[in-house]
């Protein structure tokens, strides 16, 4: 088995719907083979690199709902599950455990409506023509393209926090209007919203993924930086710029997320002491 093969079952790994079994079943397969040739201790690296590609590639499991105008694609996560979805309109929305988020396949009409129970961190691609509305618990949030956390788990008041761009959100008996640093609570007793000033932090739990889709081998490696020491040398300059396509997650440790950059490129990411690492084909 070639890595070329691995590689063409990845680019074919659906995004939307359940994954086929027969599809998982062939991916796990192809893994094995490509794998099998291997020391046992990298053997097993190079498998969990190649499983979280995966499993993070397809997003989590999807389920088709019929609706009258448009398929409603309806995700759920359990305990210590994050994920990341990229939405029709180019949005991308972080889901944190324990949640369920409902959004059309295709958004048509006026509007972008998402359904929310739980908590989900939001980056909405800007459109003035079709704003983004979403309906979580006693509260509607919309907005035109901004970045902002809401939670709404079953039992809590819900609550927006806005981290760029300007928000609406509307209670029951009021509406008030968020900016950067700005947060919103709905009261359940006096059927209202609150507006306050908090430090709008970015959540924790969002930082379990990070999101590489599109990113060269050289932003890769630069954002990590961000949060470790080391540096890198190339063998071929010509590597800086390959482009990867994913997610990475963050709780696999630092040296298994470089494993899985290397699988996912087909390159070699060998130590060499000193928090240096060489690149290479």
């Amino acid at each position: 088995m070639r890595f070329d093969d691995l590689q063409d079952e990845w680019d074919v790994t659906p995004e939307k719907g359940i994954l086929p079994q027969g599809a998982k079943m062939r991916m796990w397969e192809n893994i094995e083979k490509a794998t099998a040739k291997r020391t046992r201790r990298n053997s097993y690296r190079w498998i969990v690199a190649a499983c979280v590609l995966l499993l993070l590639s397809v997003a989590g499991y999807k389920y088709f709902m019929p609706e009258a105008d448009a398929p409603l694609l309806i995700t759920h996560t359990y305990p210590g599950d994050i994920r990341l979805l990229r939405l029709p309109d180019g949005s991308k929305v972080w889901v944190n455990q324990n949640t369920k988020i409902a959004y059309a396949e295709t958004f048509e009409g006026n509007t972008r409506n998402v359904t929310l129970t739980g908590e989900a961190y939001f980056e909405v691609a800007r459109d003035e023509s079709k704003p983004f509305i979403i309906t979580s618990g006693a509260i509607t949030t919309t907005v035109l393209g901004t970045s902002f956390d809401i939670r709404s788990y079953s039992g809590m008041p819900p609550e927006v926090i806005v981290h760029s761009g300007k928000v609406k959100v509307e209670g029951r008996s009021n509406t008030v209007f968020l900016e950067k640093g700005d947060a919103a609570q709905y009261n359940d007793k006096t059927k209202t919203v609150r507006k306050e000033t908090v430090m709008a932090t970015m959540p924790e739990w969002k930082k379990a993924l990070m999101d590489v889709d599109g990113y060269t081998l050289e932003q890769v490696i630069n954002q990590l930086k961000e949060n470790n020491i080391f540096t890198v040398t190339y063998g071929d300059e010509n590597l800086r710029t390959l482009k990867i396509k994913g997610i990475l997650d963050s709780r696999q440790g630092f040296d298994e997320m470089l494993q899985t950059v290397a699988f996912a490129l087909q390159v070699k990411i060998e130590p060499e002491g000193n928090a240096i690492y060489h690149i290479s084909r």
